[in-house]
Parts: structure tokens; sequence; C-alpha cells
């Protein structure tokens, strides 16, 4: 198993760790419903480390062919994305981050779970050279409602990045304005004796600390999606509606695309709310219905704290999908009624 660089800073912070995607990382350092809404209300930072970051240098042509969503449109140091390497079904090899460096070079961040099979991937279906920088560089994402506190944003527009830049005073690899959460933020990648540096001095002056579990139930609130539960190899953008690609060039599995937007798909992800308060969260797999008739199943489900009630997201029968209709999942052995909603919930 991975351990994230900065464990000693966090075990410090009173992190609580566990195993996510082969990694030993924070899932929390007080709970996850506090520090949900500091994300929504204040600011926080999370140690991203477990997720890949690569760098590809190659052919245009051949970049263009790998990617779902158009590269060269884009200037130098924009991020293009999310987008995804499709396969030849349409399937997610993944859906990663692009940053653009040049017309011949950009930077990827892939799931953790995806690294190693994204490189060979690229390997195997280009002459592209890729060099993984996981292991030299901490990413840390500093995310949330004040996130202006404490960095002056207008230093760099969103959706771009800069590289050997400066964060706190402190020299850093890559500075960038994105995020996962609906809030504003910037991301640094830094090496690890800087990036403890800048977490240690991030919670001196007053930004909280939080853990995975926080990512993904804000995450859910957006409607973002993970790979592993709401996306895989055998799951298409189309039936995700999740639009990573572009009409407008030629990619890896856009044959199947084009197909599945002709003929239609046979389940398509919906979103879901239950009754506030229920403290029922369904799980992974767990069955839908529409008047005790199967139409689909859960994929990914939290309680907001925000909201105040559990919300989530699976896949449906498209016949099925009548936003503000109530449907049924089965969690335990009992039924629970769902109400057909859309993202994002807030």
């Amino acid at each position: 198993m991975f351990v994230s660089p900065l464990f000693a800073v966090e075990e410090k912070l009173g992190a609580n760790f566990g195993e996510f995607a082969g990694w030993n990382m924070p899932m929390t350092f007080t709970s996850y419903q506090e520090e949900h809404m500091a994300v929504r209300n204040g600011i926080t930072v999370f140690d991203l480390s477990h997720m890949g970051r690569l760098r590809v240098k190659g052919n245009s042509n051949e970049l263009e062919e790998l990617i779902a969503k158009e590269l060269t449109k884009a200037m130098p140091s924009q991020m293009i994305g999310p987008t995804a390497f499709l396969n030849d079904k349409g399937g997610f090899v993944d859906d990663v981050m692009t940053y653009k460096v040049s017309d011949s070079e950009y930077l990827l961040v892939t799931n953790a779970i995806n690294r190693e099979k994204v490189i060979k991937w690229i390997r195997s279906n280009s002459s592209v050279e890729v060099e993984d920088l996981t292991f030299d560089l901490v990413m840390l994402a500093i995310q949330g409602k004040k996130v202006k506190d404490i960095f002056d944003v207008d230093q760099i527009s969103h959706m771009m990045f800069k590289l050997n830049s400066k964060f706190l005073g402190q020299e850093v690899f890559l500075l960038s304005r994105s995020g996962w959460t609906g809030e504003d933020g910037v991301e640094i990648w830094a090496k690890p004796d800087i990036a403890g540096a800048i977490l240690n001095e991030l919670v001196q002056m007053g930004v909280k600390p939080a853990g995975l579990v926080t990512r993904d139930s804000i995450r859910q609130e957006m409607g973002y999606l993970l790979y592993g539960e709401d996306i895989d190899e055998e799951t298409t953008p189309i039936e995700a509606r999740y639009w990573v690609f572009s009409m407008t060039k030629n990619f890896i599995g856009k044959d199947a695309i084009v197909e599945q937007l002709k003929s239609g798909v046979k389940k398509i992800r919906f979103g879901f709310k239950m009754k506030k308060g229920l403290r029922i969260i369904p799980r992974n797999g767990n069955s839908v219905s529409s008047l005790g008739y199967k139409i689909g199943y859960v994929t990914s489900s939290t309680f907001s704290p925000f909201l105040n009630r559990a919300i989530g997201m699976g896949y449906i029968s498209p016949s099925h999908f009548f936003l503000g209709y109530a449907l049924e999942v089965e969690v335990r052995g009992k039924t629970y009624e769902i109400k057909v909603d859309d993202f994002p919930f807030i």
C-alpha cells in the first residue's frame, strides 16, 4: 500500500487514515459533516496525493486521437477537462483532467485506481512518451467559499494554471484554479517538504484540513462521478451524461459514441434525493424500482449535511427518467421512496 508523503504532518493534525485505491490517506480529521460544511461556508485543504500525475509528450495528432476532448484549440496554460480516455466500445478507461503545456506536452491527473492502467494504455495505443510524476510531487487542493480570504484568485483565471510558480511564498511546480467541490479553489503540485510546510501554514491561517470522505459527499452534491462507482469500462459518456468528448475530432471510441447518439441507450444516469432527516443511505448496487418493477440500481449515495438528507445517483431505464417522479430503492430488505432529481443538488 502506498502512503501519502504528508502522513507524518497529517498524523500530527489528527488525521484518521484509511485505505483508498491502494493508498493510506486521511479519511477525516474531525467529522466529515463538519469538514463538508467548512467547504460550503469556509475554506478547506485536501491532500490528493493518491491521484495519478503524469507528463505526456509527443506528436499532437497522436495525442488528439487518445483523448476524447479537443486539445489543439486550447491555449497553453489552459486546463482541459474533465475529459477521458475511452476504449473501442466507448467505455471509460479513465476520466482525467488535462493541462496543456504546449501542443506536444500535457500534464494529466488520473484516478488513483487507474494510474498504471492509463500509462499502459497510452503506451500501447501510441508512441507518446509518458513520465510518472506521482511519487515526486504532492497535490493539495484548497477549496471553499472563502478561498479569496487567503489567496488572491485574480492571480490566475478559472481553469488556467502556471508552472514553476509561488504559493504562500513557496516554490511550487504547478498552481491551478479549478476544483471538484462546486466552490472556488486552487490546487498545487509541490515537492513533499514544500507541500508539508504549506499544509502547516494553511492550518495556522485557519484553513480546515479535510479528508476523502468529505470529497465524496461534496462531489455527490454536484453530481460529479467517481470511477469504479459511477463509471467504468462498460459505461459510456452518453449513458453517464458526462460530456467529456468533442464531436469535431476523431478519438478512440468515437464510433461507439456516434452509434449511441443515433440509436439511444438502455440505461441513463439519474440523481435522487430522499426525504429530509431520513438517515438511510442506499449503497452501490441497491435496486431501484417503479411501482415494484425493477428499472435500475444505485451507484453512489451519501448523507448531505448541507441539504440534511440522503442523496445519490445511479442508472435507470431512460423510459423512466421523469424529473420529480417518486421511485423506490431497496435498502437491507426495506423499500424507501426517492425522488428523481438532476444535478447539481445545491
